[in-house]
């Protein structure tokens, strides 16, 4: 097979990219160029077509292939606590300032929301941090956990996990938390309550709704960096003064969102509305 077409703006790869935003239903204009391109590349190697158009019109008469292609483009690998130094820090930190700031408020409601929340290891472990701090009845916390994938989603809502995915968190989390059956992990509905689980994409969804802690981790990679800046300012506009940001170690704020947000820790990407 010869070499693999590389140009991302010509209309072979154009074309592609807005079939595979139809089938799949997830508008992929946002998302980087490079990393659309290795994604195809790597089925059109399967498949051996090196051109964008030969692989489209294969993709076209090849039910089977839109899935693998899904699969590759919806990709989800995640853990609970992921970046242990980081959640050390939302924990000990960072909820309990939000505990604190609601004790003194009317309104007693914790709002919190992971953004692109895959297979649900992200809400759920900050729902196991807000229970670690022995919460009183009020506040109330609840966490708003969204992704595009489905398969995903309803993964996550059956909150059953290998030992893979809790290898970081404590023998007595595990042991107060879940129930192992079957050598999986079984959450208790105590965690599983406190998450709303909601299947969006997050450049389609207007939210009105102000947060107190917003976590877009290892999501934004995918985007260009139009994408990013454009999202990043839609985040800080969603959070509650004092609210908290927290992006993925990869990730810099950029402007304007830069201006409407305090850094609380650099090195692990937490920042805060002024």
């Amino acid at each position: 097979m010869e070499g693999l077409e590389n140009d991302t703006d010509s209309q072979g790869f154009k074309r592609l990219r807005k079939e595979v935003s139809r089938r799949i239903g997830v508008d992929y204009t946002n998302y980087s160029k490079s990393h659309l391109r290795r994604r195809f590349h790597a089925r059109m190697r399967v498949v051996e077509k090196s051109k964008f158009k030969d692989y489209l019109n294969y993709l076209k008469h090849n039910e089977d292939e839109i899935a693998e292609l899904r699969d590759l483009l919806t990709v989800n690998v995640t853990k609970f606590k992921r970046d242990k130094d980081v959640w050390k820090l939302i924990e000990d930190e960072v909820i309990p300032q939000m505990i604190k700031k609601k004790e003194e408020d009317i309104l007693k409601n914790i709002k919190v929301w992971s953004a692109g929340c895959a297979t649900g290891e992200e809400p759920y472990s900050l729902a196991i941090s807000y229970l670690n701090n022995n919460p009183s009845e009020d506040p109330k916390f609840k966490v708003t956990a969204t992704d595009l994938d489905g398969e995903a989603l309803d993964f996550a809502k059956k909150g059953t996990y290998p030992e893979k995915s809790v290898k970081n968190l404590s023998k007595n989390e595990k042991r107060k938390y879940f129930d192992l059956k079957n050598e999986n992990w079984v959450l208790d509905d105590k965690v599983k309550d406190l998450v709303d689980f909601k299947e969006l994409d997050i450049f389609e969804t207007s939210f009105t709704k102000k947060f107190d802690l917003i976590l877009c981790r290892n999501l934004m990679i995918y985007f260009s960096n139009e994408s990013k800046t454009e999202l990043m300012m839609r985040l800080a506009e969603s959070l509650n003064r004092g609210g908290f940001l927290i992006l993925g170690m990869a990730e810099n704020l950029r402007a304007p969102a830069r201006d409407h947000l305090e850094t609380y820790d650099l090195r692990k990407r937490i920042f805060f509305k002024k």
